[in-house]
């Protein structure tokens, strides 16, 4: 072996273990769920802070799949007058909501919707029978906004207005910052450098 190529490994190993180390701490730090890309209904979003709250109308809220997501019913008391079904929540933290949706109803499209609430402010996402989302819904709130779904009836008769809405990403899925590629390529620079050395 020609001794001007050979490693002293050890030489090494202070270095090789530094970078190990530190590709290890970028990997956890920046694998770690961000409250801002990931939504559920759980912790500060569990159904239990929510309020249900029904004006001319008997609607209703099924809870059964959270933290995965939660049905939302509109009215049909047969009174053929407008009315709402809210539930609402008053934010905690700055905080990203983003939820998938589906839409189902009998009565006649434009008749019945459903959709988001903020501070108030109704904004329908679903008016058709079978209205979906193709893509996530993603809301911005700060401390003392009041966030939430409507179900809303013109009629409260032909059927009620059924909203789905699912978590984004699902519950059950940790979401990794975009970061996290940095702390993987760091830690592979490390090690391919190193077996590079190791190899001559």
């Amino acid at each position: 072996m020609n001794m001007h190529n050979k490693i002293d490994f050890a030489n090494y190993r202070p270095i090789i273990t530094l970078g190990l180390a530190t590709s290890a701490a970028l990997g956890i730090m920046y694998t770690l769920p961000s409250q801002a890309t990931a939504f559920s209904f759980a912790g500060d979003f569990e159904p239990s802070k929510w309020t249900l709250t029904n004006i001319n109308a008997d609607g209703s809220v099924d809870t059964t799949n959270a933290p995965l997501g939660i049905i939302l019913t509109g009215g049909d008391n047969g009174s053929n007058l407008p009315g709402t079904t809210d539930w609402t929540i008053s934010i905690n933290s700055a905080s990203e909501i983003s939820f998938d949706w589906s839409y189902f109803t009998l009565d006649t499209p434009g008749f019945d919707s459903a959709g988001f609430l903020l501070n108030g402010i109704y904004t329908p996402l679903a008016i058709q029978d079978g209205d979906f989302s193709t893509s996530a819904v993603s809301i911005n709130v700060i401390t003392g906004d009041i966030f939430g779904f409507r179900a809303a009836t013109s009629s409260n008769s032909d059927g009620t207005p059924v909203f789905r809405v699912y978590a984004y990403p699902p519950a059950d899925v940790a979401v990794p910052e975009p970061s996290t590629i940095l702390g993987s390529i760091i830690g592979l620079g490390f090690v391919a450098f190193f077996n590079r050395k190791l190899k001559n």
